[in-house]
């Protein structure tokens, strides 16, 4: 099963927004894929879903208790090595490390113009899609 990393705003939008984000997210509750998260990419997520969406309690909730059956929970290791300007990006990187993810899903220039970090590959969902066989053009 392949392993993956989706950063906050790609948790966000499969939840919020029909699109790619939301096929990976489908993808994963059929079982086809496993999330591997922190709790605090999962805090992350929740923060911006109440403050900036203002969404209801039980909605979260729901959402939550949802990815809590496709997903793993690790607890990062910090990479000292790891020279990356912001430290937002820094924890999906340790995150996907940690868990040993195949994938990091994002959106966020900075850590596309990474593009891997290790064996882990830094690729948009649409991307992570083809590669997968999941999409076609």
């Amino acid at each position: 099963m392949i392993r993956v990393t989706p950063d906050t705003n790609v948790l966000i939008s499969a939840f919020l927004f029909k699109g790619n984000e939301r096929i990976v997210l489908r993808y994963a509750i059929e079982g086809e894929i496993r999330f591997v998260l922190s709790s605090e990419l999962l805090d992350e997520m929740i923060r911006i879903l109440d403050e900036k969406f203002h969404l209801e309690t039980d909605k979260i909730t729901d959402y939550l208790l949802r990815l809590s059956d496709v997903t793993e929970i690790v607890k990062p290791k910090q990479i000292r090595s790891l020279r990356i300007r912001d430290r937002e990006d820094a924890k999906v990187i340790e995150c996907a490390s940690t868990g040993r993810s195949s994938y990091i899903l994002t959106g966020d220039r900075d850590l596309l113009s990474i593009g891997h970090y290790k064996e882990i590959r830094i690729v948009p969902a649409r991307r992570f899609l083809k590669l997968s066989g999941r999409l076609k053009d």
